[in-house]
């Protein structure tokens, strides 16, 4: 007899009680939605191309005419909402069909999402009876992958977002641009993808790499994450690491000069002039189309890793009591101004920004506890052993990653609850910790292959903690459920992390 998914789902679903018989899994699975889903059709759609794409095609969704205009049907799979569930979904599998109810469209994402894994993990063709209660302990649950280091196309992209609906994320962070890439198109500005998305390669197979988004491929993005339950957050990293904007325009720099994408990493002296007028109109454009091409509530304006030695040298900035607060603060107001919530790295913790600011904690819980109490609202993401998903998987000279080691084992440990009062309590806190994410950067991650296996598996892990807000410490099944997770990811062709967790 073979093991039962339902005990393997990661993240653990709230409650699962199992019932006797089983049913059998088709090869097509025919699904109704309740009417008062909206875009149904474009829904099942996407939430259906996930499911082929993460089962390699052994189960497809096949709506049932009519679907979604509330006429009558007995499908396989029916879905209806039931606004007293709130967050949470409730997901019925009987030898008969398959029942899901949820308050709303994101709800019922996070159900199939369960569904879809549970028939990942499954051995034959059956699911054994279930009635599963679930909801999120965590408002964001996400995960930041690095474009702009490296360039990936729109195809990486979907099967990234189709992984972060498997685990129940919420929010997928794309870092659009830094010193070595510029990747959103800006109709004021066109150079930035002209010239700025572009750097030599190095190679004798390639002059130059890089690419950038056309508007419709972003757009597209932003629509098709939301249809999944997922709030898009596009980032643009200034005022430093700055090198492939200066590259197309120089006269944005304190001194002008020559520029060009960089081919290292690192922190240069690539920073934008934070008493120009050219500057705060060119923030203003780029807030403005990043705005219209990303319709959620958040736009990452960067703000990390800032060398001040351009500004000190500078005519104009060394006149400003502190050139970072200025700038830093035109940003956030830039993004005010559009209606949208910034956001910004944990360098930014210290100076007086709009209170709507919310800070991204990656340097160590002090400036988590800082930032609290000066009350900005919180995501934690700290690349201490915790949630940095270019570290390497073990300290073994055969893995690839760089800087420091995070293990499977030191993701299922991932708490931001506590993470910040376990290393700095604070007892005074004016924010609010809204939750965490993993971060991917591809300094050393060129193509989508090395992105699964540096992140597939810790990313299961993280998501486990962020769901249920219960990190697993080795001992709660979660190394059986990883382990059973990576098994079936393997069969179905997804490069994952084959080594020890610890």
């Amino acid at each position: 007899m073979h093991a039962s998914v339902w005990p393997a789902i990661t993240p653990r679903p709230r409650t699962v009680s199992e019932r006797s018989g089983a049913f059998t899994i088709p090869a097509e699975l025919p699904v109704s939605v309740a009417a008062e889903i909206g875009d149904a059709g474009a829904w099942i759609a996407r939430v259906g191309a996930a499911f082929e794409r993460i089962l390699d095609g052994r189960t497809r969704l096949a709506p049932v005419p009519g679907s979604g205009s509330g006429a009558a049907a007995s499908p396989t799979l029916r879905v209806t909402l039931d606004p007293a569930q709130r967050d949470a979904y409730r997901l019925r599998v009987a030898p008969d069909g398959i029942d899901l109810t949820a308050a709303d469209r994101d709800g019922a994402s996070q159900g199939l999402a369960t569904l879809c894994q549970a028939i990942l993990l499954s051995d034959d063709d059956r699911l054994p009876a279930a009635e599963l209660a679930d909801s999120p302990a965590t408002e964001w649950r996400g995960f930041m992958l690095d474009v702009a280091r490296h360039f990936f196309p729109m195809e990486s992209l979907d099967r990234v977002v189709d992984y972060l609906w498997l685990m129940r994320l919420n929010r997928f962070q794309i870092h659009l641009t830094d010193d070595q890439g510029w990747r959103v198109p800006v109709p004021d500005y066109p150079r930035l993808v002209e010239i700025g998305a572009w750097r030599p390669a190095g190679t004798s197979d390639n002059q130059v790499i890089g690419g950038a988004y056309s508007s419709d491929e972003l757009r597209r993005l932003d629509g098709e994450c939301r249809l999944l339950g997922i709030t898009a957050v596009p980032e643009v990293d200034l005022p430093g690491h700055a090198s492939a904007l200066l590259s197309a325009y120089p006269e944005l720099s304190c001194a002008g000069g020559e520029w060009a994408v960089e081919t290292r990493w690192g922190i240069f002296p690539a920073v934008i002039c934070a008493s120009s007028r050219s500057v705060q109109t060119m923030l203003e454009r780029v807030y403005g189309a990043v705005a219209d091409l990303f319709a959620g509530p958040y736009i990452h304006v960067g703000g990390d890793e800032v060398p001040p030695e351009p500004w000190h040298a500078c005519e104009q900035c060394s006149t400003l009591d502190d050139p970072y607060q200025t700038i830093v603060r035109r940003m956030t107001e830039s993004v005010l101004a559009l209606g949208r919530r910034p956001i910004a790295w944990d360098e930014a913790s210290g100076l007086s920004l709009p209170e709507q600011t919310i800070i991204v904690n990656w340097r160590g819980p002090e400036g988590a506890a800082n930032a609290l109490k000066r009350g900005y609202d919180l995501v934690l993401a700290p690349e201490g052993k915790a949630a940095y998903l270019d570290h390497k998987h073990l300290d073994s000279a055969l893995e690839p990653g760089r800087i420091g080691v995070c293990t499977v084992e030191d993701s299922t440990r991932f708490a931001p609850v506590t993470y910040v009062a376990a290393h700095a309590p604070v007892s005074d806190a004016a924010g609010t910790i809204l939750g965490g994410q993993a971060n991917l950067w591809t300094e050393g991650i060129p193509h989508h292959r090395q992105v699964e296996y540096m992140a597939y598996l810790r990313l299961a892990a993280v998501a486990d903690g962020l769901w249920t807000g219960r990190p697993g410490a080795g001992d709660d099944g979660i190394t059986a459920r990883l382990n059973r997770l990576r098994a079936a990811l393997l069969r179905t062709g997804h490069n994952v992390y084959p080594g020890g967790f610890r």
